[in-house]
């Protein structure tokens, strides 16, 4: 047959030649049948051409897409097509994104699983007429740092991260005087995020598992959280925003531990806070935000392009400077500045795969931070990733339990597994 467009390659088709990628990356051998998904996926990669072979196989797909029945994946496939504000895929990383996302509300809708509740909790937030304050970032910033108040051990853990001279006995030691964060940390080490195969009952056995400068980030991470209990919880659903932020540094996670083991602190961390600054934003400019948020509905585009149009930033870059006031270290201020602009990055993958984690736990119904829709992630984005084609199958799959895990641990779950009201 030859050398076949892209936009021609069917499944079925049997690839005559090894298929690289235009940055050289083998994706494909010779002799593999094709499947909408590869076919997706070489989208992803900017593949222009294949070349295959005369025999062609009989489409077979896998998955577990063909256990349900046409009319629930129908109703998923409208789900999700909602959530994207009825905008079909315009390219193969949403192409992706949506068959995930589909399969997942299928699965849902077939075990009769509850859906989250969204950001708001009436759908008629009221709507202030008068003229509405453009506060600059960096004076939102300044009015964050002199409102939060943070216990003397985030300030020493702080400067323990700083120091080129300290141990981790020294950080464990510091951590230890603090229970419920001593108790929080000891929680997440056992985890299904690290799963160790024995019990972690000390700071001291955490910080040799996980490292000072990694407990250190998560101790200032779990910090943070504290500090927000004072939004306004009239009309907004805390509790759909912080499932949200566990679904993001869930996903985060497990997307670079892929390829960069060494980070995963600094994503979870940096999935958990990424959205801190709409919070700041709700608390010190909730008219702002209230109107910000009805504008990117009624006109069904992502909360962020809103915000960058009405106050000239976004949300993101508000955080990451608010986090660099707090003395967060460099790698995760950025981390959160660029997650809506990862090419802005130096470093890209974290952002890049910060940035997929929080469209898909959008595509995916779990929780939401006010954004009616989630933003696109392009092609490019995913190539940062680097992630290989069908990867998000077995990501989801493994996010699935450790994101129910750590919100019920951030809700204050107990062992038996039920919680209490996040504060």
């Amino acid at each position: 047959m030859g050398t076949v467009s892209i936009t021609q390659l069917k499944s079925g088709m049997i690839l005559s030649a090894d298929l690289i990628a235009p940055n050289g990356r083998f994706i494909l051998p010779r002799g593999a049948c094709l499947t909408s998904r590869n076919i997706m996926s070489l989208k992803i990669w900017g593949v222009a051409e294949v070349s295959v072979s005369d025999r062609s196989d009989p489409p077979r797909e896998d998955g577990d897409e063909f256990l349900y029945s046409t009319s629930v994946m129908e109703e998923a496939n409208d789900i999700v097509l909602r959530i994207f504000g009825g905008v079909p895929p315009e390219c193969g990383a949403m192409e992706e994104i949506h068959r995930v996302a589909i399969r997942e509300a299928a699965r849902s809708l077939t075990e009769n699983e509850a859906g989250h509740s969204g950001f708001f909790r009436s759908e008629n937030a009221p709507l202030s007429e008068a003229s509405l304050p453009k506060p600059s970032l960096e004076q939102l910033a300044a009015a964050e740092v002199r409102f939060v108040s943070f216990p003397d051990v985030y300030f020493r853990i702080s400067e323990a991260l700083q120091s080129p001279k300290s141990s981790i006995t020294h950080v464990a030691d510091l951590i230890s005087k603090d229970t419920a964060l001593t108790a929080t940390l000891l929680k997440l080490a056992n985890s299904a995020i690290y799963g160790v195969p024995a019990k972690v009952d000390s700071i001291q056995r955490a910080a040799a598992l996980i490292g000072g400068k990694a407990l250190s980030i998560l101790a200032l991470g779990v910090s943070a959280v504290q500090t927000f209990n004072s939004i306004p919880s009239d009309w907004v659903n805390m509790e759909s925003f912080w499932r949200h932020s566990v679904a993001v540094a869930v996903l985060g996670q497990i997307i670079s531990s892929r390829k960069h083991s060494r980070i995963i602190e600094r994503m979870f961390v940096g999935g958990i806070l990424h959205d801190i600054g709409r919070l700041v934003l709700l608390r010190h400019v909730p008219s702002v935000m209230n109107r910000a948020i009805a504008a990117a509905a009624a006109e069904k585009i992502p909360l962020v392009d809103m915000e960058r149009r009405i106050l000239g930033f976004d949300h993101g870059e508000l955080g990451g400077t608010i986090l660099e006031r707090w003395g967060f270290p460099r790698e995760l201020t950025d981390l959160v500045r660029f997650h809506h602009s990862p090419g802005e990055e130096t470093n890209s993958f974290p952002a890049a795969a910060l940035s997929m984690a929080d469209t898909l736990a959008a595509a995916l119904r779990q929780g939401s931070s006010g954004s009616p829709h989630p933003p696109s992630i392009s092609d490019e984005v995913w190539k940062m990733t680097d992630l290989s084609p069908g990867a998000l199958d077995s990501v989801v799959r493994q996010a699935r339990r450790q994101i129910a895990e750590i919100y019920s641990l951030f809700k204050g779950g107990d062992d038996d597994g039920k919680t209490g009201a996040h504060s």
